[in-house]
């Protein structure tokens, strides 16, 4: 079976069983490319944007037995704004990985200034270019975004903890999903899931890139795994906000 496996630290508790386990092939991408790849029937599951999970329901089922979470702060979801656009930005440079993301950030934009956002999908690379620069306000994700250095002209807002302090919920960035029809046992994600936190300190120790307490914290405090009844809640009022915006 071939499983879409999102290429972000933050998803490896949750994919690194299906990695390890013969049987499944891993296909490695952003989680924008894995929903295209499911649609197109090249993958039996995927992790996909939560919001892509709602978007593509007449084809797609999911499961939100287990997800990418969050409570408040999580440092892998940041807003970069320009310090010369306090109100409302023009445009915001958008990460192309992931979706949910986005969406996240246009609720949260027109719950403050009532309007939708524009926003431009652009590579992670060119935002990181573009703000060494001191152009525009950008948003970058997962691994791009704990990895970017401060860039001085630039307010850094923690997304999950800015939906945390408007709406005082949770939020659920990724899902499993899968083609409607084929049934997947809640049982086998859970599964793949006490795999993965079982291996944490070792997940931990091999992530070069960064400092292990930041590494540590990160994945054992900021992220969760198992939604709480507030991350489907929260979950529930972003689809219901993404909706009127007509996102989803």
């Amino acid at each position: 079976m071939k499983i879409g496996i999102v290429k972000h630290l933050n998803a490896r508790p949750l994919t690194l069983y299906f990695e390890r386990t013969s049987g499944y092939t891993p296909v490695y991408e952003n989680p924008s490319v894995l929903i295209e790849l499911l649609k197109q029937g090249e993958l039996d599951c995927a992790l996909v944007s939560s919001v892509e999970c709602v978007r593509n329901r007449e084809s797609l089922d999911f499961t939100k037995i287990v997800g990418v979470c969050a409570r408040d702060v999580v440092r892998s979801v940041l807003f970069f704004r320009h310090e010369s656009e306090s109100g409302l930005p023009k445009v915001v440079y958008t990460d192309k990985g992931s979706r949910s993301s986005v969406a996240l950030l246009q609720c949260l934009l027109y719950r403050e200034f009532g309007k939708l956002v524009e926003v431009i999908p652009t590579q992670a690379a060119e935002i990181s270019q573009m703000m060494n620069k001191g152009k525009g306000s950008h948003l970058l994700f997962g691994d791009h975004a704990l990895l970017q250095t401060p860039v001085p002209g630039y307010q850094v807002i923690d997304l999950a903890e800015w939906w945390n302090q408007s709406t005082g919920l949770y939020f659920c960035f990724a899902f499993w999903a899968f083609p409607k029809g084929k049934v997947w046992d809640d049982r086998l994600f859970l599964t793949a899931l006490e795999y993965g936190l079982k291996e944490l300190d070792s997940i931990i120790k091999e992530e070069k890139r960064l400092p292990i307490a930041i590494t540590d914290r990160y994945l054992k405090q900021e992220l969760h795994y198992i939604p709480e009844q507030k991350n489907l809640d929260g979950f529930d009022l972003f689809i219901k906000t993404a909706k009127e915006l007509k996102l989803v």
